[in-house]
């Protein structure tokens, strides 16, 4: 007997769930904070490594102030969103990974800490302060140094199979 496309439709599951299954059979939910994780870890190097210091030998000196001004905050508050979005998830997926949660809290603090000074330490390159942008420019870097160690830790501490 031939099969109409109606029929046809109603045995095949749907992009949706095929993608659903997908993630259940691989736990890509239960991952998510992992996968997260991950891709804090690569911005945050593909920030630090390409983008600024490409940035600075390839436009003007000026153009690269002007571009790094606008960048730097975006990249705080995104990693921020991430770190965010982890939390949620191990808090509704009832993830046991209590110390994901404290490293994602750390996290979220430092970068915001680094978003709310980038405005200071711009203020002081324009005043000539180079002692204060020296400081506050070196803390950056070390708050955004700690937050990319925290999560390579979530990276090699996660185990797939935690239930």
């Amino acid at each position: 007997m031939k099969q109409g496309p109606k029929e046809l439709l109603k045995k095949q599951p749907t992009q949706m769930c095929r993608f659903y299954y997908f993630c259940v059979k691989f736990k890509m939910t239960e991952n998510l904070p992992f996968t997260i994780s991950c891709i804090i870890s690569s911005i945050i190097l593909f920030q630090s490594f390409f983008i600024a210091p490409s940035s600075n030998r390839i436009i003007t000196k000026k153009e690269a102030s002007k571009f790094l001004r606008y960048l730097w905050p975006k990249f705080f508050v995104f990693i921020s969103i991430l770190c965010i979005l982890s939390l949620i998830t191990n808090y509704y997926l009832d993830i046991e990974k209590n110390i994901v949660n404290y490293y994602m809290i750390i996290c979220i603090i430092f970068m915001l800490i680094c978003y709310f000074i980038t405005p200071i330490i711009n203020k002081a390159k324009d005043n000539s302060q180079n002692k204060l942008w020296t400081v506050l420019h070196l803390a950056t870097v070390i708050l955004t140094l700690i937050t990319l160690v925290l999560n390579i830790l979530i990276i090699y501490f996660w185990q797939f199979n935690h239930h």
